[in-house]
């Protein structure tokens, strides 16, 4: 069974509330009301917590409940913008919001590639782990942030390599 690397796994305590912020919302996949992007979820604290955290499925927020950054809000948080918040330096928000869009897909893709090493050849598995440190540097680096077409190129090409390795190994 795959278990997440901590350095994949979100820490809320070292973010700023980005996942509750910068995407928008839909009611009918699971967020209990629509909510535009870049806009606060309502029950966001200003201490950047869920105020209904422990009641999400219940309250009709099942999509909250399950989601998972893979560690990109406090990479994008800590790393890129120093501990800064998008509350206490409004400047920054649309670039807080932007780098966690790219970052959240580049955390997911490095998820992705421990499920695939997990169960590819000892071959696969090295290119696989070569893919997951290139992704990791791109993050560390922060030009993840300077093309949003490579990321999106990034992610294609990744998927692609992981459909393939699992049929290889008869996944």
């Amino acid at each position: 069974m795959f278990t997440t690397p901590s350095d994949l796994r979100a820490d809320c305590t070292r973010c700023c509330g980005l996942c509750c912020v910068a995407p928008a919302f839909y009611a009918g996949q699971g967020f209990g009301f629509d909510k535009p992007a870049h806009q606060p979820c309502a029950h966001l604290g200003q201490d950047h917590r869920c105020a209904v955290h422990d009641g999400l499925a219940s309250r009709g927020f099942p999509a909250c409940a399950t989601f998972e950054c893979y560690g990109a809000g406090q990479r994008v948080t800590q790393q890129l913008f120093g501990g800064k918040s998008w509350q206490s330096s409004p400047e920054l928000a649309l670039h807080m919001f932007e780098a966690y869009r790219r970052y959240r897909v580049l955390h997911e893709l490095m998820a992705m590639l421990g499920v695939a090493i997990e169960r590819a050849s000892l071959v696969d598995a090295a290119s696989l782990r070569d893919r997951r440190r290139m992704l990791d540097e791109l993050c560390a680096s922060g030009a993840a942030l300077a093309d949003a077409c490579r990321v999106q190129v990034l992610r294609q090409e990744v998927l692609a390599q992981i459909r393939g390795v699992l049929r290889a190994s008869g996944v």
